[in-house]
């Protein structure tokens, strides 16, 4: 119980962490009055530069600054991992839990697939990455033989 609280702690102060610096890098679209009409989908016409939404930040940050958003995205889905672990104990329900999570991590990443920045597509491939990850580990959680000894002592 005490590993899980620790690394749901520290998810938690890198997912902070990441989400300022994201915030941090996308208001750089503030004095980037040509990328308004192109990067401010949550905002719509944006004549000055306190239209832009926040979420709009995370867009810009995404498309051309995306090191912070992409340590976001792994530290909420790493976060999404154990607390699924901590509050599902039996197996079977967090057997079928990782599967939902990798399925939504397709989904993500083919939502991004056809994106024409350099950016968003690496976010992309980094949600494909990461649900090939969750899917083997659901296979490994699914089929480890818990309980027993995995390796032979002599």
């Amino acid at each position: 119980m005490s590993r899980a609280v620790i690394q749901i702690g520290l998810g938690i102060g890198v997912l902070f962490f990441s989400l300022f610096a994201t915030l941090f890098e996308g208001s750089e679209i503030v004095d980037r009055p040509f990328e308004w009409e192109y990067s401010t989908p949550f905002s719509g016409q944006v004549n000055a530069a306190g239209d832009i939404s926040k979420l709009d930040y995370f867009v810009y940050a995404i498309k051309f600054k995306p090191a912070f958003p992409i340590v976001m995205a792994i530290s909420l889905l790493y976060l999404l991992v154990v607390a699924g672990y901590l509050f599902l104990s039996r197996k079977r329900f967090y057997s079928l839990y990782l599967p939902i999570l990798a399925v939504l991590q397709f989904g993500l990443g083919a939502l991004m697939f056809s994106a024409t920045t350099s950016g968003a597509q690496l976010l992309s491939y980094v949600f494909i990455v990461c649900g090939l990850v969750t899917v083997l580990a659901a296979l490994m959680y699914h089929f480890a033989p818990f309980g027993r000894r995995v390796v032979n002592r002599r």
